[in-house]
């Protein structure tokens, strides 16, 4: 299978989840055979997944009220705060050649290779020194699947508090 590198300079997350989708229904038109690795950022962005309460998750007043985007997206998962400090990647391929362990591998090598040891836990989330630094999400259509998910490299802490409600639990 062949493989495709493609990165987005823009920062529109509304922009970047439409070119991803786009990417994902390639495979259901039988025009894409590739793998692809998009790699994307957003700013100052609240990114919510296809069934969540985006009052219950996000201080969304506050967010427009900063300039901040609220956005969703067609995978699960929960909430997450996306600034120019956070990149995006997405693993798009064939359903048939979607393989969770080989995804995550690719991640854990390229964390690896800065010297930064990483583990993967049960809810799909990628820890280093037992802190979470990444969430994964996924999403199948009938011949795509799609696996994407955030690397905190730099990501502003307070900003991220500050917009999201995060539950006691």
């Amino acid at each position: 299978m062949r493989a495709r590198l493609m990165r987005s300079a823009d920062t529109n997350p509304h922009r970047n989840l439409a070119r991803e989708e786009a990417l994902l229904l390639a495979y259901d038109t039988g025009e894409e055979d590739t793998a692809v690795l998009y790699l994307w950022q957003n700013a100052s962005t609240v990114g919510i997944g296809r069934n969540q309460n985006a009052w219950r998750e996000c201080r969304t007043e506050l967010l427009r009220e900063e300039g901040g985007t609220l956005a969703r997206r067609t995978s699960g998962g929960g909430a997450v705060f996306h600034d120019l400090g956070n990149l995006n990647f997405s693993f798009l391929l064939p359903r048939k050649a979607y393989d969770l362990e080989r995804q995550l591998g690719v991640v854990q090598e390229a964390v690896r290779s800065f010297g930064i040891d990483c583990e993967f836990s049960g809810r799909n989330d990628l820890l280093a020194g037992g802190r979470k630094f990444s969430g994964n999400a996924f999403r199948y259509t009938k011949d795509g699947a799609l696996h994407h998910g955030t690397l905190m490299v730099a990501v502003d802490p307070e900003r991220r508090a500050r917009y999201l409600r995060v539950s006691k639990a």
